[in-house]
């Protein structure tokens, strides 16, 4: 690949990244207005559980979605380290927020599966 295709993939995966995120963001919105409306609090146990699991799995599986375009896009930075336009140079010095990016959304995403279940019971 020549590097304007690579800095072309390089924003597709931003573009997949931010897709990807739409459902988790969703279903904690929703599990959010049922929280602060009390619609859990007389709820039996079974439903929390089944809300927790429904939060728990979209996340997960946005989850493991996101990170596997970060994945890819640390192959398009990889492949950009000798990039000859600023463009190219900028994304080939980005490896180090991709890193970041991976810890944070883990860590985003066991701190907010915590608070719900914490919320809920």
């Amino acid at each position: 690949m020549n590097e304007k295709q690579l800095i072309q993939t390089w924003n597709e995966q931003r573009n997949n990244l931010v897709k990807s995120q739409f459902v988790s963001v969703v279903i904690i919105g929703i599990a959010l207005v049922l929280l602060a409306t009390g619609q859990f609090t007389d709820a039996s146990d079974q439903v929390k559980l089944f809300a927790l699991a429904a939060v728990g799995t979209t996340g997960i599986l946005s989850l493991i979605s996101q990170l596997a375009i970060v994945r890819e896009a640390a192959m398009v930075v990889k492949d950009l380290a000798g990039a000859t336009t600023n463009t190219g140079k900028i994304i080939a010095a980005s490896g180090n927020y991709l890193g970041l990016t991976q810890a944070v959304m883990v860590i985003f995403g066991i701190a907010i599966f915590a608070l719900l279940a914490l919320a809920l019971y």
